[in-house]
């Protein structure tokens, strides 16, 4: 029971940090855009607003449920202290963006919403997809490579960029899109190397001739 609490301490730690974060962005967005400042800041369309507001907490809810429901393997400490933090920085980024961005609301952020909602659906189905597998005792020990998983090694690493990305083009400016940026070389340079380094460890032969076979990050690409 003790170990089981202190597992799930940095879980709680990120989601309410993440929790925290997207209540000040959508504060920001409703009222601290105009009152915040004295009135200096320049204002988004309320359309624009609105949708970055909807997109944190949809990205909110859907980690929540990635966390608690889906993936059930142990969530260190080290690993909470970077993504919390990390994702303060994004949601309160998109927030002020997204608040602030004087730009018509456009084709741009509509393509934004398009690749967000595509990005969302790769990161959780994904995820559901091996949850599925890995349900079933008889998978115990297997390596799961169907599904989504059968065109990328990390579809939902893929599907976190897409969205990111998408997000920021909702929100406007440049400095979101190095928000995502950044995340896309954290995965490429960082967060895949590691993880194909144990999976190669852990699997052995079946992920030697499984990463021969399939893209890592992004179809027909690499």
């Amino acid at each position: 029971m003790e170990a089981a609490a202190a597992s799930s301490a940095p879980k709680h730690l990120v989601t309410a940090l993440h929790v925290g974060a997207v209540a000040l962005g959508i504060a920001f967005l409703t009222t601290g855009v105009h009152e915040w400042f004295g009135g200096d800041l320049p204002v988004a369309d309320p359309l624009r607003r609105w949708l970055t507001g909807l997109l944190a907490v949809v990205y909110l809810g859907r980690l929540l449920i990635t966390q608690y429901v889906m993936v059930t393997r142990p969530f260190p400490w080290a690993e909470a202290l970077a993504v919390g933090p990390w994702v303060v920085v994004l949601q309160l980024t998109m927030a002020w963006f997204g608040g602030t961005t004087q730009a018509p609301v456009d084709g741009v952020v509509w393509v934004g919403v398009a690749l967000y909602a595509l990005g969302s659906w790769l990161n959780t189905w994904s995820e559901e997809q091996r949850r599925r597998f890995k349900k079933d005792p008889a998978h115990r020990g297997v390596l799961f490579t169907g599904g989504l998983f059968s065109v990328v090694i990390h579809p939902n690493y893929l599907g976190d960029t897409l969205l990111f990305t998408g997000f920021a083009m909702v929100a406007g400016g440049w400095w979101p899109l190095l928000a995502a940026a950044i995340m896309a070389a954290s995965f490429a340079f960082g967060h895949i190397p590691r993880l194909d380094a144990h999976l190669e460890e852990h699997y052995g032969d079946a992920f030697r001739a499984y990463a021969a076979r399939t893209r890592r990050y992004i179809p027909f690409v690499w």
